[in-house]
């Protein structure tokens, strides 16, 4: 696999200068550091947990959803659209 250039733009000052501060404390260039820190956070994405999506986790959300109370008791459209069929 060959290497790729990526350029970041429009970074917050604060995240500039924390970044340069890492990269001198771990005595590493603004790239390497940065290299490293999207490496870790890949490792952490691809090993961490992983949100449940079994059936039992969406009824449960879906359950939830019913037992909450209706607060406006118009039908869906009125709510939705105006008097000439537009939406609001």
């Amino acid at each position: 696999m060959s290497d790729a250039t990526l350029l970041i733009k429009k970074m917050p000052a604060d995240l500039k200068a924390w970044l340069a501060h890492e990269a001198a404390r771990n005595d590493r260039s603004m790239n390497k550091e940065t290299i490293r820190l999207l490496e870790e956070a890949r490792a952490l994405r691809e090993n961490g947990p992983k949100p449940e999506r079994d059936s039992r986790a969406i009824e449960q959300i879906l359950n939830d959803l019913r037992a909450m109370p209706v607060m406006d008791k118009r039908p869906m459209d009125e709510v939705l659209y105006d008097e000439s069929g537009m939406p609001k």
